[in-house]
């Protein structure tokens, strides 16, 4: 039995569809943070940095960090066929797409969405949200050609949990002037993914929609 806790639309996303698809059992714990239930003390105990999401597995274990649950969870379950195992020629190319979207990507997306996390004077967070907004349109034109060139998935031929996490974060530019899916080889690989079971009944779970 795992437990996620989550919160709608979050970078709880790729986890909890990486639950769904592999089928064990798991128990879903909503965290919200609107009403501040991150700081709660019983949380913070469990991720002191008051983020989603947090997984608990075998009773009491715990660890956090969305690319590193996913990583983690297609490991304990290969048959998933979630992530090339250790040896596979695709190998490679899906670690450095992992660490490429949590640590590039998704460090330009939270200067877009929380701009106040890094700047405190209120005065420059427009222009530090607007610069990462830039940063994040020039990375998604770059996974856009790469996908064009050697696609339908990060990886080539075959989908894994990078893709995953590249689509949770195109969810994450729908406020923005140029949202990725409106570039074209983003948005098929949004489609192919959206038709996985498991990201489907994520998105129906969160009471969340996906634009394509």
């Amino acid at each position: 039995m795992y437990k996620l806790y989550w919160s709608p639309g979050g970078a709880n996303m790729t986890p909890h569809a990486v639950l769904e698809d592999i089928g064990a059992p798991f128990e879903l714990i909503k965290v919200d943070l609107d009403q501040g239930q991150q700081r709660d003390p019983r949380y913070l105990a469990l991720n002191p940095h008051a983020r989603v999401p947090t997984l608990i597995y075998d009773g009491d274990r715990v660890m956090y960090e969305s690319a590193a649950i996913s990583l983690f969870l297609t490991e304990r379950h290969p048959e998933a066929r979630l992530a090339p195992p250790p040896g596979d020629p695709d190998r490679g190319r899906f670690l450095q797409w992992m660490a490429h979207l949590t640590n590039t990507m998704q460090e330009a997306l939270m200067h877009f969405w929380r701009p106040n996390f890094y700047i405190d004077d209120a005065t420059h967070q427009p222009k530090f949200k607007q610069a990462g907004e830039l940063r994040t349109g020039k990375h998604f034109s770059f996974i856009d050609q790469q996908l064009a060139e050697s696609g339908p998935f990060l990886c080539g031929s075959m989908l894994y949990v990078c893709d995953y996490f590249a689509v949770m974060l195109a969810r994450w530019t729908r406020t923005m002037a140029a949202p990725a899916h409106t570039l074209p080889h983003v948005n098929k690989l949004i489609r192919a993914v959206k038709e996985r079971p498991g990201y489907a009944r994520m998105l129906a779970a969160e009471g969340i929609e996906q634009a394509v």
